[in-house]
């Protein structure tokens, strides 16, 4: 390993000796390497000033104006949106503008390249576009020819956007301006409605409360008269009739006679008991004294006396029971006598109790033939519900038309100008550009030194190598072809570096960078070239063109490449020149989070696959000393 080292060290010295031995034997070389140097620098300096700052020369690009507006009387006010358009713009000089009194000859110098494009305005152009009663009823005519110029008809296209959102914002600030005054004067007005709405919401307010307390007792007083028809009917149903009550009456005065009747009874029962209780004395005595007398017979005296014992017992108890018959007669003799005395205020109360019972009957009989029947209730209550119901909606109407009406016009805060237009939209952007040429650095200077690496490439025969060399490794080979070269390019740099920040003056914080990350493209630029040429020979000279090509195309450097085709998005990444442009990007704007070392570390891969390829696959040519020269005479 050591070894291959030694001889790769060796190898690559001795043929870049050899190339710098070509510098001393055709000295007019020098003459090439340095037209060669210059290239870059100067390509970059005449596109870049190209396009340095074209918005700061629009006032140079001649554009028409023809204005026939003849304005309108609008809600007493005089309006000529066209006059004052056309004021505007060429008091603001955005363009060279030229006023024209014919629309054909305008249109006649747009065809003609005289101008870029024209703004033609119409008579009824006011007419019709301050009432606003249709969108886009004002029109106005941007006239441009794309084939004269395709960027002058696209900043036709773009003025024509600015001017119709400018157009609409001065006539949206005139609309406001006779609102805010038409508001104004109807304030005091929408306040007289406003109080009058409000004094009739509380009336509302006030019938729909009454409304509900009447459905509420109509309700109540439908319920309470159907029970009170319920219980008159179901009394008037159980009474007593007529008869009923005279049979009552008469049965009443029977009980009473009756009564004294069984007094009348009681008083001879009691008259009875006592005679009988009298009996029973004399019995008892009898029958004691038969006792006594019959002891002494013979043979019957002692059964005589016997019976005549028992009969004096009976006799005994037979009194006794009497007594207490003529004490409870007397109880039922006063107790007939309450009785009769009671039943007397019973009949007098009963008489008059019937009678009352009669004339209440009487009165009963009137009052259901006087209450209402329940059909009428049932409507009383029904009419109740419904009122409650129309008042209800009389309020909502009313709420529903207060709530639609605005509380005041005077919350319309801001001017006119404010109302039109009260939304701004605040651009932030995260990795500034000062000007339209510096964004245009990373593609073009990147084209640059790619043209400066093939024209580098081309002043020297890359596959040609002194028979000397042949046994050197074939690394050592395309480093050593390589050095001459590489400080061509490196020269190259220098003068696009210096071309930068010295006659375009431009601003970076990382001029190292900037100079490194231009060593580091074109080197593998070089590189790329050289791989190409060693594996495809003269064919590869082709294909570098076709290769820049591409690279334009799908680097991303002027449009997002995203907005290329398929293809283009697929092989942007593998190609060195796209993370070039990142690399551009990232040292001079901090653009892509400032991940410059990621940009550059794919650039050099690509660098060191170019290099393997032409140790692994170049195709070198062994010469003698006198056809050893450059690939340009000089």
């Amino acid at each position: 390993m050591l070894k291959y080292l030694k001889s790769l060290f060796h190898g690559t010295v001795a043929i870049a000796r050899a190339e710098l031995a070509l510098l001393r034997r055709y000295p007019r070389v020098w003459l090439a390497i340095l037209a060669v140097g210059v290239v870059p620098a100067l390509y970059s300096l005449i596109y870049l000033t190209s396009v340095w700052d074209p918005s700061g020369h629009t006032a140079e690009l001649p554009v028409g104006i023809v204005n026939h507006d003849l304005g309108l009387h609008y809600r007493g006010h005089d309006a000529n949106v066209g006059t004052h358009l056309t004021d505007t713009l060429l008091e603001r000089k955005a363009f060279g503008f030229r006023m024209y009194e014919s629309l054909e000859d305008a249109r006649e110098a747009v065809r003609r390249g005289d101008l870029a494009f024209a703004l033609l305005i119409p008579p009824n152009f006011s007419a019709n576009a301050v009432p606003g009663t249709a969108r886009g009823a004002g029109q106005m005519v941007i006239y441009t020819s794309e084939g004269n110029n395709y960027s002058s008809a696209n900043l036709a296209r773009r003025f024509a956007s600015e001017l119709d959102h400018q157009v609409n914002e001065m006539l949206n600030e005139q609309r406001w301006s006779m609102v805010l005054d038409t508001a104004s004067a109807s304030e005091d007005r929408l306040t007289q409605l406003r109080r009058a709405l409000s004094q009739v919401r509380e009336g509302a307010d006030t019938l729909a409360k009454g409304s509900h307390q009447y459905r509420d007792a109509a309700h109540q007083v439908g319920e309470g008269f159907k029970e009170v028809n319920g219980g008159i009917r179901t009394i008037e149903s159980h009474w007593p009739a007529g008869s009923d009550l005279r049979a009552l009456k008469s049965g009443a005065q029977q009980l009473s006679a009756g009564q004294r009747e069984l007094g009348s009874g009681l008083a001879q029962i009691g008259n009875g008991l006592e005679q009988l209780e009298g009996g029973a004395g004399q019995l008892l005595g009898g029958a004691r004294k038969m006792q006594s007398e019959t002891e002494g017979l013979w043979l019957v005296g002692d059964r005589i006396a016997a019976g005549a014992g028992q009969l004096a017992d009976g006799a005994d108890k037979l009194q006794q029971g009497l007594k207490q018959a003529r004490a409870a007669n007397k109880q039922a003799v006063a107790g007939n006598r309450q009785l009769i005395n009671g039943q007397a205020q019973l009949e007098t109360g009963l008489g008059q109790l019937t009678d009352g019972v009669q004339a209440l009957g009487d009165g009963v009989h009137k009052l259901a033939s006087k209450l209402p029947p329940d059909r009428q209730l049932d409507e009383f209550t029904a009419g109740g519900v419904k009122l409650a119901d129309g008042a209800d909606k009389l309020l909502t109407g009313i709420k529903t038309i207060e709530a639609a009406i605005p509380t005041s016009l005077a919350k319309l805060e801001g001017n006119a100008s404010g109302l039109a237009e009260s939304v701004a939209l605040r651009v932030e952007v995260a990795a500034p550009v000062p000007n339209n040429g510096t964004a245009f650095i990373p593609n073009m200077v990147s084209v640059a030194l790619w043209i400066g690496a093939v024209m580098a490439g081309y002043l020297f025969n890359m596959s040609l190598v002194l028979r000397v060399h042949g046994h050197v490794p074939r690394l050592a080979k395309t480093l050593g072809k390589m050095t001459v070269p590489v400080l061509v390019v490196l020269l190259q740099v220098l003068l696009v570096e210096i071309t930068l920040l010295f006659v375009l003056s431009v601003q970076t914080p990382r001029v190292a960078a900037l100079g490194l990350t231009m060593v580091l493209a074109s080197v593998v630029f070089l590189a790329v070239l050289s791989a190409m040429v060693h594996v495809f020979g003269e064919f590869g000279r082709i294909l570098t063109v076709l290769l820049l090509t591409l690279q334009l195309s799908a680097g991303g450097g002027v449009l997002p490449v995203e907005l290329s085709a398929g293809f283009f998005r697929a092989v942007h990444s593998w190609l060195p020149f796209s993370w070039v442009v990142q690399a551009f990007r990232t040292v001079l704007f901090g653009a892509f989070d400032n991940r410059w070392g990621q940009a550059c570390g794919m650039v050099a891969l690509a660098g060191l696959v170019a290099t393997a390829l032409i140790a692994l696959f170049g195709r070198w040519v062994h010469v003698e000393p006198d056809l050893y020269q450059p690939a340009v005479k000089v």
